[in-house]
């Protein structure tokens, strides 16, 4: 009797293990699937994370250890961190186009154009220069060989080349905000409450809100 309960137990651990081993298989392509699947139309961020937080505690039920965990949710990390870029870059990118409108409105309303037109030029000569500079052809593989933080310092506008201190200041501030939730997207293995809310609010054709908002910050 006691030597069929333990054929019984084994059959049955044996089960659990395959079970498992099928579980995780099927989240890691899940999470290739929402990391790498078609970004363009892609749901929110938050509606991503939701579903893979209910695949992390169906893995956790079926007892899969954190190392396994951990590298199902590596592809989607990853994606995060170049997510986070993206959004510093576009961002950064429209903070551009504010100042630049700024300085053609000055020109329309000078009494003597001349200057303020030399103004515009010169700041369009520093955003061509500085954009050759940091152009990035592929941030994603920059990013397996670096921290977010070290790619973002060698993006951001050096001191003088086209910010002002302020403006700098702005920029900077942000960039330790990107830096400090996708930090906290690392160590969770994907979007934190916080940072799906950042993302979600401020992503895509939302880049002018951010940039918007740390201008005013920079003129206070």
């Amino acid at each position: 009797m006691e030597v069929e309960l333990r054929e019984t137990l084994d059959r049955a651990e044996e089960i659990i293990g395959r079970v498992r081993k099928l579980a995780t298989i099927s989240a890691r392509a899940s999470y290739l699937t929402l990391a790498w699947g078609n970004r363009l139309g892609t749901p929110l961020a938050r509606e991503k994370q939701a579903v893979l937080d209910e695949i992390d505690a169906q893995l956790a039920e079926l007892k899969v250890t954190p190392q396994q965990l951990a590298d199902i949710q590596r592809p989607f990390v990853k994606m995060v961190r170049l997510d986070f870029f993206s959004l510093f870059q576009g961002v950064l990118s429209q903070y551009a186009g504010i100042i630049n409108t700024e300085l053609t409105e000055a020109v329309h309303k000078a009494g003597d154009p001349s200057v303020a037109a030399g103004l515009s030029m010169k700041h369009s000569d520093l955003i061509t220069a500085w954009g050759k500079r940091v152009r990035k052809d592929d941030p994603a593989a920059d990013l397996e060989k670096q921290s977010l933080e070290s790619l973002l310092n060698e993006y951001i506008p050096k001191s003088g080349e086209w910010l002002s201190d302020k403006d700098l200041s702005a920029i900077q501030k942000f960039k330790a905000e990107i830096v400090r939730l996708n930090a906290d997207c690392e160590k969770k293995g994907g979007y934190t409450p916080e940072a799906v809310t950042y993302y979600d609010r401020y992503s895509g054709d939302h880049n002018i809100d951010k940039a918007q908002q740390l201008r005013n910050e920079a003129l206070q």
